[in-house]
């Protein structure tokens, strides 16, 4: 195909009567048709990528608990650089806590520190909705960055500790199923 034909409109669209054609009012956007089976594969695919990591299940399980807790703080953009070297400061896996440092994603960040700040001002005892949302300015934002980016430390530290302390257990778990699994499965064809 030709840059030339791709540029011009079809000639079936330029038959229509103007009405007809589609209008930027109109404009609906398509969504890529992203299959369920797609999706489940890719979901299986990362799951047996976790299991299969070398290292003892307990070393695994503290590597994902580390990535938790981090993944809970207040530091988008520089979670994985603090994971890896407390990881490695601990001995244990690296790749456990680089990955479950995505917890915190831009699609799932708004709600997990909403969250966070919610509950370090519950905490603390500061309003939910901050000041600077009355009345912004340079002024409002500078003196009340300091009492959010509190509330999210306090916050992120207390729902880091929850979530830790359940990553640590379910990928125990996860971890341990899977390789009992896959040695029962190896036995019965050695037999």
């Amino acid at each position: 195909m030709s840059l030339k034909a791709s540029v011009l409109p079809r000639e079936d669209q330029m038959k229509r009567p103007l009405q007809d054609q589609d209008h930027a009012t109109q404009f609906q956007p398509e969504w890529p048709n992203l299959p369920a089976g797609r999706l489940r594969r890719f979901a299986r695919y990362l799951y047996h990528r976790f299991i299969r990591l070398h290292g003892r299940p307990e070393e695994i399980a503290w590597g994902a608990a580390v990535g938790f807790f981090v993944a809970m703080s207040p530091t988008m953009g520089f979670q994985t650089c603090l994971a890896v070297p407390v990881a490695a400061f601990f001995k244990i896996n690296k790749v456990a806590a680089a990955a479950t440092v995505w917890l915190t994603n831009p699609v799932t960040a708004p709600f997990i520190y909403g969250f966070n700040y919610m509950i370090g001002a519950k905490l603390l005892g500061y309003p939910l909705n901050p000041v600077f949302f009355s009345s912004p300015s340079w002024e409002t934002y500078w003196h009340a960055s300091a009492e959010v980016l509190l509330c999210l430390i306090v916050g992120g530290a207390l729902s880091g500790l929850v979530v830790s302390l359940g990553g640590y257990f379910v990928t125990l778990w996860m971890v341990t199923t899977a390789r009992e699994k896959t040695r029962r499965i190896r036995q019965k064809k050695e037999q």
